[in-house]
């Protein structure tokens, strides 16, 4: 038997900063950016639920069929909090994450790489983790 663990889930959590105060209290864009990312990275939405904030900042979270896909805008620190969690593969994460870093104009990026619910032969369960930014990945 393998000692190669099995990941049931990739849950990246992403912080972008520097973006236009404009583009993070968009509501509409902000909607249409999270299901423009599902369409080109194959992700499966089922529904979009959202919130306009007063006097600024948006909410969008898109459950997906391998789990969800979320936006939360504070356009006053030009900061926005992404989380993709999917029990499917990974292989398109980098770039849906790079995707809407790039629709916000986000100066700076952080990600946090969490593999859940790792399974091994000779142990128990476990999250692993990774932190890099999105430059990182691209290199």
């Amino acid at each position: 038997m393998s000692n190669e663990p099995t990941t049931l889930g990739h849950h990246w959590i992403v912080d972008l900063h520097g973006c236009p105060a404009d583009l993070l209290d968009d509501h509409d864009l902000i909607r249409s950016r999270l299901k423009e990312t599902t369409e080109r990275y194959g992700l499966s939405l089922l529904k979009i639920v959202s919130n306009q904030f007063e006097p600024q900042g948006v909410t969008a979270v898109g459950l997906l069929a391998e789990s969800h896909l979320s936006i939360h805008t504070w356009p006053e620190h030009g900061y926005a909090a992404v989380d993709i969690f999917t029990c499917g593969s990974d292989q398109n994460l980098q770039a849906a994450c790079q995707f809407i870093a790039n629709s916000l104009q986000a100066n700076e990026s952080t990600v946090l790489q969490l593999q859940r619910g790792v399974l091994t032969t000779d142990g128990p369960r476990k999250i692993t983790a990774n932190q890099i930014t999105l430059d990182e990945l691209s290199s």
